[in-house]
């Protein structure tokens, strides 16, 4: 039996259609769940942004005019503004940011970002200078100032 199953399958596939003739197209509730032989590309990260780990910093991060105040915890970032005196805390990842950081999280449903980069700053209300550029992004609008190493 199984001699006459593979004959068959044989003569099967020596059978040609006329090269004239229409192709059947399959519908879409006969498209088959076999993955295809070319893979997908892959979604490749930005350049500037690396998926290694970063070592854990405690920037803390402050802006004027607005007036916003980040602390980067672990695993964590805490937001305070007027508004908010006591601060929200969430969840963020950090990755690198070319010689910098990147911190993402969500607070209240909004996506934020913290980048903090080399680079001396000045709060532009007082003498102070910082060691980093700080630019915080909440739900689309940005906001900059000055980190420092807590």
């Amino acid at each position: 039996m199984r001699k006459a199953a593979l004959a068959g399958l044989l003569a099967l596939a020596g059978c040609e259609q006329a090269s004239d003739a229409p192709q059947p197209v399959p519908s879409s509730s006969a498209v088959s769940s076999v993955p295809a032989a070319i893979p997908a590309p892959r979604a490749e990260a930005s350049p500037n942004v690396t998926p290694t780990p970063v070592p854990q910093m405690h920037f803390q991060a402050t802006g004027t005019e607005p007036f916003w105040a980040v602390e980067v915890l672990p695993g964590a970032l805490r937001y305070a503004a007027p508004e908010q005196p006591d601060g929200i805390t969430f969840a963020a990842t950090a990755s690198s940011l070319g010689s910098g950081y990147r911190y993402a999280g969500t607070m209240a449903g909004a996506p934020v970002t913290l980048a903090i980069t080399p680079g001396t700053c000045s709060d532009g209300m007082s003498d102070r200078v910082y060691a980093y550029t700080a630019a915080l992004t909440i739900d689309g609008r940005v906001m900059h100032g000055c980190a420092r190493l807590n």
